[in-house]
């Protein structure tokens, strides 16, 4: 995404893509409208005040996600039951060495098991991996919306001027689509559709 202040086109394929036209100079057709920077503007203050009309309700339903997102006990169970199977399948692995190194064991049989037990404990591992990228992600989700949150809480009043700051702060990114209709997609996942006769109307 481009900053506000940069004067470009927009790629539209199929459905949406945001504001750089890569098409346009790889030399293919670009058929999304010239947006100026004013334009632009004026879309994002009609989109961030629509939110704010509805402050009330965005609170209520963000202090229940915020409460569904730092309650990790279904992650921490799982987390606990994968760490002791990997140690029990490790140990496993251990002994199953230890006894091919000592006894005239099949060897067919031998990897047999040797790769069962490796199967476990890696599809555990890789689990465990997940569960900890899951965590990441809820965090930084939380924060995202607890930013949103308080620039939202921020302005009291409906936004009359366009405020770089919190342009950055709230929006992830824009799609524009080929009848000038823009959707904002903010920072805590809330998207706002902006029509042109609303934001010229801004």
């Amino acid at each position: 995404m481009h900053p506000p202040g940069v004067d470009t086109h927009i790629r539209i394929s199929y459905r949406s893509l945001v504001w750089q036209c890569n098409e346009k100079y790889r030399g293919q057709h670009c058929s999304t409208p010239h947006l100026t920077e004013g334009e632009i503007k004026a879309a994002f203050l009609a989109a961030f005040n629509i939110v704010l009309g509805n402050r009330d309700e965005i609170t209520e339903a963000y202090e229940e996600v915020i409460a569904a997102l730092t309650d990790t006990a279904d992650l921490d169970a799982e987390q606990e039951t994968l760490e002791n199977e990997s140690e029990v399948v490790l140990g496993l692995i251990q002994k199953i060495i230890s006894e091919n190194a000592q006894t005239a064991m099949d060897q067919e049989e031998y990897n047999r098991r040797y790769d069962a037990y490796s199967e476990r404990f890696e599809a555990a591992r890789k689990r465990m991996a997940e569960i900890a990228e899951l965590r990441q992600e809820r965090n930084a989700k939380k924060t995202r919306i607890r930013l949103f949150m308080e620039n939202m809480n921020n302005h009291q009043e409906l936004v009359q001027s366009f405020d770089e700051e919190l342009w950055y702060s709230t929006v992830d990114y824009v799609t524009v689509y080929e009848d000038k209709r823009l959707v904002f997609t903010f920072r805590d996942g809330r998207q706002v559709e902006v029509t042109a006769e609303l934001w010229k109307a801004a």
